[in-house]
């Protein structure tokens, strides 16, 4: 837990100095899906929760950017993780308010700009539901990878986010993503 602080505080405060020095900035809406599976060593204490969930991620980002090549984009998602359980109507699910703080490194190329965005997530719980009643940790950190192709102000994102953080207190089982987004600028 102590970490988890240190990390965040070190983060807001590289945060709080970076626009004074960014050329420029983006601001935008960004909206998707992803497919939320547990996963983890002890991942039969959910039962047969092996299936992926579909869930609805949406928010904003800010993308402060040093060079056409690269930028600092924190963002704010609703996300819907967890999994489905196979052969039933069920499913654990978890909810969370993510924030992610990605460096964003591409071609600089002014029209069409392939970019790789790699960073940590920061996520707090907003629904935790367990179909076997296990009680839910309220936090989570995680770290994301992926790829965005910027066009002009529009942006289609495809990542993978890998939860740090068990899901629970008694079990080794974290959250496993694939998040598909898409967005567009308006500043």
């Amino acid at each position: 837990m102590r970490l988890k602080v240190i990390v965040t505080a070190l983060l807001l405060a590289g945060l709080a100095g970076a626009p004074a020095s960014a050329q420029t900035f983006d601001l935008g809406l960004e909206a998707g899906a992803n497919f939320s599976s547990l996963i983890g060593k002890d991942l039969s204490s959910f039962g047969n929760a092996t299936a992926s969930r579909m869930g609805f991620v949406g928010g904003g980002f800010l993308s402060l950017n040093f060079s056409p090549s690269f930028a600092i984009r924190p963002e704010v998602l609703y996300e819907q993780k967890g999994a489905a359980i196979s052969g039933t109507s069920t499913s654990t699910e978890l909810d969370y308010l993510e924030v992610p703080v990605l460096l964003k490194i591409g071609l600089g190329t002014p029209v069409f700009n392939p970019n790789i965005l790699i960073g940590p997530s920061f996520d707090w719980s907003t629904l935790a539901k367990d179909a076997n009643g296990t009680p839910i940790n309220s936090s989570d950190v995680g770290l994301v990878g992926g790829l965005e192709i910027d066009v002009d102000k529009f942006l289609l994102s495809g990542r993978y986010e890998l939860g740090l953080d068990n899901v629970t207190q008694k079990s080794n089982v974290q959250n496993g993503t694939f998040t598909f987004l898409i967005g567009y600028s308006f500043i």
